[in-house]
């Protein structure tokens, strides 16, 4: 490596000197002596085994393997500039291709209007979503930036929060004329719930005994038990039982009255949604520019008033 930056130098050297015609010039253009400029040029003539500047008192000009040189060394010189304009121009604006990850209900009721509004804000970025439920290696998939719910986010990794995961137990209006509404946690056993199934089996529920109590995890038996939360808000509506569903994700039906918030004083936040990305004192500007669409439009969703007893 050291070899190829002494190579550049040297080159550098002779083609300042032949543009300015002089080691003095070109001196001033490198910031250089004239006697160091000199001993770049005979460095390089030595270290090829060739004239490359015929040197006289008055003049000095290229021979011919200087000519042949002195060519291409001026395009190499010229692309090298190219390409650190190109790269500075990826750290200063967003542009390039910005790869990210996200939960897919999330993904497609939160992100993706998010996605919009950054693609049309900064065009000369292309944008890679992935919505899936596994959990992305981000750094063997060469994701930019992941979204996630947790209460853990990875430690080797620099995690911004965006919002809190709220939760909220609710069911349809009709199925609370059929069955007496749950006042107490407890009451749920006698509930049909359905809940969000996974790999591992059906997903507890996080819920307080008491207002002011400690958060238990709570598991019912279940005629229906989906795997899709979509599926279990699609249940909930159609009255099927009670669900326990991001906030996000039925807000309009709280609002029409579509869905009824049940438990309110007995539900627990438990994640909260990061930013998740690799450290590096140097965030490229597509990934801050992603992120603060992100922060901004989660803030502008935190200030929104919203009545959440419905």
């Amino acid at each position: 490596m050291q070899d190829r930056r002494e190579s550049i130098n040297e080159m550098a050297a002779l083609v300042a000197t032949v543009s300015a015609g002089s080691f003095s010039r070109a001196a001033v253009r490198l910031e250089m002596t004239p006697s160091g400029v000199s001993k770049l040029v005979a460095r390089l003539e030595r270290r090829l085994g060739v004239q490359l500047l015929q040197r006289t008192t008055r003049t000095m000009h290229l021979t011919e393997a200087g000519k042949f040189y002195h060519d291409r060394a001026e395009r190499l010189l010229e692309d090298i500039d190219e390409l650190e304009r190109d790269v500075e121009g990826h750290h200063r604006h967003p542009r390039g291709r910005l790869r990210v990850t996200a939960p897919t209900v999330l993904g497609e009721v939160l992100i993706m209007p998010m996605i919009i509004a950054y693609r049309r804000r900064y065009p000369d970025v292309a944008v890679a979503l992935e919505l899936t439920d596994r959990l992305a290696d981000i750094a063997a998939e060469s994701f930019d930036v992941a979204i996630r719910m947790t209460d853990r986010p990875p430690e080797s990794f620099v995690a911004r929060r965006l919002a809190d995961d709220i939760r909220k137990v609710c069911a349809s209006p009709g199925y609370l004329r059929k069955h007496r509404r749950p006042e107490r946690p407890d009451d749920l056993a006698h509930h049909r719930c359905i809940p969000f199934l996974t790999p591992s089996g059906p997903t507890p529920w996080n819920l307080r005994r008491t207002p002011d109590g400690p958060v238990e995890l709570f598991t019912f038996k279940s005629t229906l038990e989906l795997n899709n939360i979509s599926a279990v808000h699609q249940a909930a509506l159609a009255g099927l039982g009670i669900a326990d569903l991001p906030g996000y994700l039925i807000e309009e039906d709280l609002a029409s009255g579509r869905l009824v918030s049940l438990l309110e004083p007995y539900v627990s936040a438990r994640r909260t949604i990061y930013a998740i990305y690799m450290a590096s004192r140097l965030v490229p500007a597509k990934t801050r520019a992603f992120l603060k669409v992100l922060e901004t439009s989660f803030q502008v969703r935190r200030s929104r008033p919203v009545d959440d007893d419905h």
